[in-house]
């Protein structure tokens, strides 16, 4: 495999550990298939996102009604260079007088504590507050997301990930505690239960996921993509770890290319962890408006939200309204981390037998 191959895996791979793409979720058919073997709870949101005053915020007040929304992007200086990477949050609102609007809030795993922190806030916003969890009926996450004990890799997986970024996460920072936020999504039984009136089992799922990366890679050359194709060619995961900045902007610059990450994982996944999830998500907020809520927000991952935004406008009968940003990621600065300086050394030790 070539060094661009490589680049693709590890930045595929990431995906998985942040949350920002639809191979984020990935996580959730790992632990879905733990949990109905083992039955053991789970208890993480969908284990599973001090910023410059400049980039906290803003209203985007050129958006198109009627245009494809974009849940994720990088903000850049007049020079090109890449400043942040934002999430959107866009508003929905009913055509009639009953006031009924709905928030989609793209969620990322790892980001700032600013980021949280006015996530926080601006939830207490709402009337209702659904969000993502793959887990049994009743899990009650605790404030600062403790986890339970045991092993459990994908939890490995994102702490190393935030450990590499110098990135908080979601678990520990977001309150789930308040008594306004309800979770809105499938439970292990119910995703093991899709699988199998699938015919899919956790291999044949890899599997196919395996053969879409690496279908894309072979596509990727015809794509036109070749700025995209050097850019990561030039890159050595061992390096990126060494450099949190360079990680932080090399990864947030592959997320929001188009079809980068999302379209790159089959349509097992997307069916199973998309349009399911979805589904039941949708069901949640019907129930919520059926109880009379009028202001409600919806916190998913950002992969997630195209389709919900098609379900607001064609099941709910919603119109688009407004988007504000928030920053996730500073790419202009970067903390020590914990893993920069041992895998620095190791550079210098490989380097040495050059």
């Amino acid at each position: 495999m070539s060094c661009f191959g490589n680049a693709r895996v590890f930045i595929a791979l990431a995906g998985c550990w942040l949350g920002i793409s639809s191979s984020a979720y990935c996580q959730d058919v790992g632990q879905a298939v733990a949990e109905v073997q083992e039955t053991s709870p789970e208890t993480s949101p969908d284990e599973n996102t001090a910023i410059a005053a400049a980039l906290a915020e803003g209203i985007d007040d050129s958006h198109d009604a009627n245009a494809a929304t974009q849940f994720l992007r990088l903000k850049k200086d007049g020079n090109g260079i890449s400043q942040a990477l934002e999430l959107a949050i866009v508003t929905y609102r009913a055509p009639s007088e009953d006031g009924i609007s709905v928030d989609l809030i793209a969620a990322v795993h790892i980001g700032e504590k600013a980021y949280y922190e006015k996530l926080n806030q601006r939830f207490d916003d709402y009337q209702v507050l659904l969000y993502e969890l793959v887990a049994p009926e009743g899990t009650v996450v605790p404030r600062g997301g403790k986890r339970p004990e045991g092993f459990n890799p994908v939890a490995l997986l994102q702490d190393t990930a935030k450990d590499a970024l110098g990135l908080q996460s979601q678990l520990s920072e977001i309150d789930y505690t308040k008594p306004h936020m309800v979770r809105a999504d499938m439970t292990p039984s119910q995703i093991a239960d899709k699988m199998a009136q699938r015919g899919d089992t956790p291999l044949t799922l890899a599997l196919s996921t395996v053969v879409d990366i690496m279908r894309e890679q072979n596509l990727h050359p015809l794509q036109g993509d070749g700025q995209d194709s050097s850019a990561l060619a030039e890159q050595n995961p061992f390096e990126l770890l060494a450099n949190p900045l360079k990680l932080k902007q090399v990864l947030a610059e592959q997320f929001t290319l188009s079809g980068s990450i999302d379209q790159s994982l089959g349509k097992a996944l997307n069916q199973l962890l998309i349009i399911d999830r979805n589904e039941e998500a949708m069901h949640g907020l019907q129930k919520q408006i059926a109880a009379g809520k009028k202001r409600i927000g919806v916190f998913y991952g950002a992969a997630h939200l195209p389709d919900m935004e098609r379900r607001l406008i064609d099941e709910f009968g919603l119109v688009k309204s407004e988007q504000a940003w928030l920053v996730a990621w500073d790419l202009t600065s970067a903390s020590e981390t914990k893993l920069s300086k041992p895998v620095q050394t190791l550079l210098k030790l490989f380097n040495a037998f050059d």
